[in-house]
């Protein structure tokens, strides 16, 4: 079974659990190095960045606490050990497996450009399969770092920077750089 028809299934059997306990799906990541890990991440149907912003807005209400909408562990082991015994009867893998249930974290994963746009402004990594040079520029990289400027329904802008080792980042002399979420391997928050 591909990876595609994985998630499929996954999201198929997950998305009934998730949606019972108050959560979304936010991704399905799969890797093979040895034995598959599949990796579920789960979160409130409000993010906790989106959350705040509007108690922010409405002045008449204490912000809330950010922790109150993210995942519990024990939600997430109840998805674990509920979906785990549906995909050993559904039969999906054909070998063991690793199922690991969490929220994305702050560091998170994207799965898709619109689940950016709360992230405005934060640093972003955005892996490439290979070399990718954006239109305009003769720089060609595998890694873009730097600032979310702009999302659309199929790229996002980033304004490039470089992050030190203990975390300073500094501005790259590069225009904004464009990026088609079909070119990407990896995309991810840093901070």
């Amino acid at each position: 079974m591909s990876d595609a028809a994985v998630k499929d299934a996954l999201v198929r059997i997950a998305g009934p659990v998730v949606r019972s306990l108050g959560l979304e799906i936010w991704g399905v990541e799969i890797t093979q190095t040895g034995r598959p890990v599949v990796r579920l991440f789960v979160e409130a149907p409000l993010a906790p960045e989106q959350a705040l912003s509007q108690a922010a807005a409405d002045s008449s209400e204490e912000a809330p606490d950010p922790s109150a909408f993210s995942a519990t562990i024990a939600q997430c082991e109840e998805i674990s050990r509920r979906i785990g015994l549906a995909l050993d009867v559904e039969d999906i893998f054909p070998q063991a497996y690793v199922l690991e249930v969490s929220t994305p974290g702050f560091n998170r994963l994207f799965f898709s450009s619109a689940q950016m746009r709360p992230y405005m402004g934060d640093m972003i990594e955005a892996r490439m399969p290979s070399g990718f040079t954006p239109e305009g520029l003769d720089v060609a990289r595998r890694v873009w770092r730097g600032r979310l400027t702009a999302v659309s329904e199929d790229a996002f802008t980033l304004a490039p920077a470089t992050v030190s080792g203990s975390g300073e980042v500094t501005p790259e002399n590069l225009p904004e750089v464009r990026i088609p979420w079909e070119a990407t391997r990896r995309v991810a928050r840093l901070y």
